[in-house]
């Protein structure tokens, strides 16, 4: 099928959903639309369609068309910009189809030991969700709910990875106890490509069937919060592996608490044929809200998996990150915030060496509506002699019509120069205008960046173009008024 005969069958297919879903007998309301179009760079136009149903008998339900196209360079094209990447979705209490994201603990395999603690991934249900992003998802799935909140059979597919169906089943235990079971069945390609070297640390995919199973329970009993998640994987040509993730959480006035311990085995697959790159995790968070001083605290410990040649050592970080914030009040309608943190972390390598890191960044913030001022400094040092010391200055504007920004900032490093933000947006009765432009990199001064003058000075900047719309149905008092 030709492009043009693709792009021609599109808005043909929106529409029957549109009308399908429209012509619901339980739809009394009319659907909330919002569109919105965003340039890139001139080169990049992205669109997204939502249309949200919220009455009748089966709940929420969403409709989203979304496309990607690139400026068209060719000579002889007749559309300016080509044909590119779309998408069509939707999702409601039966089914989600489109492309999706992950949630729970389908999230965690995936992508193994990839979440802090605290995160909603240990909390949340697992399953497929709509991904609404303005860029097009390359993970497409489907989610049918056969028994709808217990039992769901569900798809997943992306280009050049292959296709995982499976399945998950809910079981409550209680009113605050939650156990979810997930079974997946998946053949990944082979790993083995020319482009991988023969000597990579981690032992490539061999190919086969693979096979998923893993279970979670969640527990919340106020103030504790309990979820533990394991699950292992096994192919035909893969021995077993598991993963296994801990959390627990402790909200008590006016401390947060929350501790994580991950492990992953050296034989664990993800359904794509990938590998964590982790095999030990232990992190810690804790929050404080004592009035007008906020606190906060987070350490983590990472072990990356052991290499199997002989004499290598093993990769390891140890991240300890500290934070503390004063919002002041007056009665006079002026806010002033104070922030500051700061990070340290090191690092060692596979070869034994150590590399230390530090990052110590100060913010001040003036609100006094409609104007804001802000204004910080801050520093990152390497023991291998890379430093960077950035200071910038930021004005806002909150008029009726919208917002201006304005950030302007200098970095002093190996390449010193300057660099800038601004933005503005208009909004007005359903409709915002917006346009952002920013350095992509500092600007360098021209006595050290000579060779640079003759290059095109836009590919130094990112500039965003958008605007948005929505459409809301009028309630019945008010088309009566009229």
């Amino acid at each position: 099928m030709s492009e043009q005969t693709s792009a021609s069958l599109r808005i043909p297919l929106l529409l029957l959903l549109l009308l399908i879903l429209a012509a619901h007998p339980g739809s009394c309301d009319g659907p909330e639309a919002t569109l919105r179009t965003e340039l890139e760079d001139l080169a990049i136009m992205k669109s997204r369609l939502l249309i949200d149903f919220s009455a009748g008998p089966y709940g929420f339900r969403r409709l989203m068309y979304v496309e990607n196209r690139e400026f068209s360079k060719t000579e002889g094209t007749d559309a300016l910009f080509a044909p590119g990447r779309w998408a069509v979705g939707f999702s409601g209490p039966l089914v989600t189809a489109g492309p999706v994201s992950l949630r729970g603990i389908l999230a965690q395999l995936y992508n193994p030991l990839a979440h802090g603690p605290g995160t909603q991934v240990c909390s949340d249900a697992a399953g497929l969700s709509l991904d609404i992003g303005l860029d097009v998802a390359s993970r497409r799935g489907l989610q049918l709910q056969i028994i709808p909140g217990h039992w769901s059979l569900l798809g997943i597919y992306k280009k050049q990875i292959g296709a995982q169906v499976g399945s998950v089943i809910a079981v409550p235990l209680g009113r605050r106890i939650a156990c979810t079971l997930a079974g997946l069945l998946s053949t990944p390609p082979d790993r083995l490509e020319d482009d991988q070297p023969w000597y990579a640390e981690q032992t490539p995919f061999p190919g086969g069937l693979v096979g998923h199973v893993a279970g979670s329970l969640v527990w919340e009993l106020d103030p504790v919060r309990f979820s533990l998640a394991a699950a292992g994987s096994g192919g035909q040509w893969v021995a077993p592996g598991t993963l296994t993730t801990l959390n627990v959480g402790l909200s008590a006035v006016p401390v947060d608490l929350d501790l994580l311990i991950g492990s992953c085995s050296l034989g664990y697959f993800t359904p794509e044929g990938d590998k964590g790159d982790l095999e030990w995790i232990v992190a810690a968070r804790a929050k404080g809200d004592l009035g007008a001083l906020h606190i906060s605290a987070a350490w983590r410990r990472e072990l990356s998996p052991l290499s199997p040649f002989p004499g290598a050592f093993r990769d390891s970080r140890d991240r300890l990150d500290a934070g503390i914030q004063i919002n002041l009040q007056n009665a006079c309608g002026w806010s002033w915030t104070i922030r500051a943190d700061a990070e340290l972390e090191r690092e060692w390598s596979s070869a034994g060496q150590g590399h230390c890191r530090r990052c110590l960044e100060a913010l001040s913030v003036l609100d006094w509506r409609p104007w804001t001022l802000s204004a910080g400094v801050e520093e990152q040092w390497r023991e291998d002699r890379e430093w960077v010391q950035d200071a910038w200055l930021e004005v806002g504007w909150e008029p009726f019509w919208g917002q201006a920004r304005l950030k302007a900032g200098y970095r002093h490093s190996r390449v010193s120069g300057v660099y800038l933000a601004g933005s503005l947006e208009a909004v007005g009765d359903g409709k915002r205008t917006y346009i952002r432009l920013e350095t992509k990199d500092v600007l360098p001064s021209f006595a050290a960046e000579e060779a640079r003058l003759g290059k095109d000075w836009l590919q130094m900047f990112a500039l965003r173009v958008g605007w948005e719309a929505e459409a809301r149905p009028q309630s019945p008092a008010r088309s009566g008024q009229r």
